[in-house]
């Protein structure tokens, strides 16, 4: 009992053990062929010697295809004829690859022999100064493209949006780079989606105080995040005198409006289905001669028909919201949400005998079904919460 739990713990172990990275090398895979002699040498010889002798010899192999490879991405990033966009940021991920590589390789013999790692002497043992070297690279080319974008800011958000995340990235790559942060914060106000939430529109369907109501709440619950995401300013109004200028001085670029166009107050049904239902053992139902001297019983199952009815009360809302583009009018997204709420109860009735029933009890209606104002509350409340959350749907990505 004891030796399987012990190889089951033991197994993983012993398969890192035995790894020489010479299948990683074999398939061409020579970061990681180094990464792993590197572990199998630092762990010593082990319970077994297998694949230990080979890890040294994987990875000076390894090491020199690796670094041969890096080098001659980087030589193709860094020529002046290369368009990819970023390639500095990629050039820096290469560096950090080959800091990888040259840190394993030498923890490698830094545990077991000092001396095999001669032939690691004609590298280079850090890259932090061609690494700050690059990122003064990559910051200048996001912010090159910031400053390109930040010219549009005031005539097209999307490049003030992108002019705000270059800045920021180019901040990433170099503290404060050129002042990056006060250019981004600059932008940013540009870069936002500005967007009012229009009262509800009339309807016929509910009577103007309820339409007021439910107005309040889809209001009151949107104030609650009027920032679905780090670019979209939602502006509820109720339309009354005296509320403040929404847009903070910026144009508003889309309206979303609102209105009620369906409302089904109390609908009330009530169906019924009948079975014929027996009893689980035979009853005496009656006699029967068999001969002029002698009686019988008769036995047989009961039965009964049982009815049961089910009493429905539903009440349903359905409200259209839509977004549309202030500058041309243009619908931009037309969605429907609705909202029901059902209120069940059921009965029996039953005909016949009523062993049938075998000792089940017939089920009572409910006494008290809700009214009419408490199906709509609830309907209402859930529209609210609906309305609220596809809002951020719509503009959580933006």
């Amino acid at each position: 009992m004891f030796r399987p739990v012990l190889l089951l713990f033991l197994g993983p172990l012993l398969f890192f053990a035995c790894s020489s990275g010479q299948t990683a090398l074999r398939h061409g895979h020579y970061d990681l062929a180094v990464k792993r002699a590197s572990y199998r040498l630092q762990q010593g010889p082990g319970l077994t010697k297998r694949g230990h002798r080979l890890a040294a010899d994987v990875i000076k192999q390894a090491f020199v295809r690796a670094y041969e490879a890096h080098q001659t991405a980087i030589r193709k990033l860094s020529t002046t004829g290369d368009t990819d966009s970023f390639r500095w940021e990629k050039v820096y991920r290469e560096y950090e690859q080959l800091q990888s590589l040259t840190d394993n390789a030498r923890r490698a013999y830094d545990s077991t022999c000092t001396t095999c790692s001669d032939w690691l002497a004609s590298y280079p043992v850090s890259y932090q100064d061609r690494q700050q070297d690059t990122r003064q690279l990559a910051a200048a080319d996001r912010y090159d493209v910031a400053e390109q974008a930040f010219i549009y800011r005031e005539e097209n958000r999307l490049a003030a949006k992108d002019a705000y995340q270059n800045y920021l990235k180019a901040s990433d790559w170099v503290p404060d780079y050129r002042q990056a942060k006060a250019k981004a914060a600059e932008a940013f106000e540009f870069a936002i989606l500005r967007v009012v939430v229009e009262p509800l529109g009339p309807t016929r369907e509910l009577d103007r105080s309820d339409n007021q109501e439910l107005q309040t709440l889809i209001l009151r619950k949107i104030r609650q995040n009027t920032r679905p995401s780090t670019f979209v300013q939602l502006y509820p109004i109720e339309g009354s005198i005296g509320e403040p200028i929404v847009g903070d001085g910026f144009p508003i670029h889309q309206a979303v409006q609102m209105q009620v166009t369906d409302y089904m107050p109390y609908r009330e049904a009530v169906t019924s289905s009948s079975a014929t239902v027996y009893s689980n053992q035979s009853y005496k139902v009656g006699e029967k001669k068999i001969n002029d001297s002698t009686k019988v019983d008769i036995m047989q199952k009961v039965s009964g028909t049982l009815t049961t009815y089910v009493r429905t009360i539903t009440t349903g809302l359905t409200l259209q919201i839509r977004a549309i583009d202030t500058q041309t009018g243009k619908v931009i997204w037309d969605d429907p949400i609705s909202e029901s709420q059902s209120w069940q109860t059921e009965w029996q009735t039953f005909t016949g005998d009523n062993r049938a029933l075998n000792g089940q009890s017939l089920k009572s209606a409910s006494l008290f079904a809700p009214s009419r104002w408490q199906l709509y509350s609830n309907v209402r409340d859930e529209l609210v919460d609906d309305v609220a959350r596809r809002l951020r749907t719509h503009y959580q990505r933006d």
